[in-house]
């Protein structure tokens, strides 16, 4: 396994950064990408092979300013992955984060907190 997934987002995808080593996990930007499986999978595989031996602690950011709807599959995906780390005793926090005035993401950051068992913490900030 790689020690960091790091993906320069485009208009269409989002930034991915996974790096054990410096304990940061985030998302962020838009997720609108044409095939969403190719631009996911290897993402959500790296995360799964990360969940054998998490660090101590996990959090994970995401901070998305639109997704469309096969997005989603994807990031419930990882949310799910992220609840068994936790439900296998290791720390982890999700952090939704969403532009203040965009009320819509911040609704939707709480159907995903209801969706899965880990802490959860959903923020707004102003830019």
């Amino acid at each position: 396994m790689r020690d960091v997934v790091y993906i320069d987002g485009t208009k269409e995808t989002p930034n991915v950064i996974f790096d054990k080593v410096n304990n940061k996990f985030e998302i962020s930007g838009k997720s609108l990408p044409e095939d969403v499986n190719e631009f996911y999978d290897s993402v959500v595989n790296w995360l799964r092979e990360y969940s054998k031996k998490p660090n101590p602690e996990t959090i994970f950011t995401i901070n998305l300013e639109y997704y469309n709807s096969a997005s989603v599959r994807k990031i419930v995906d990882m949310l799910v992955i992220l609840e068994n780390i936790y439900k296998s005793g290791s720390k982890v926090l999700v952090r939704w984060l969403y532009e203040e005035s965009d009320e819509m993401m911040g609704e939707n950051g709480d159907d995903f907190k209801a969706t899965v068992d880990v802490p959860f913490e959903i923020k707004s900030y102003t830019q």
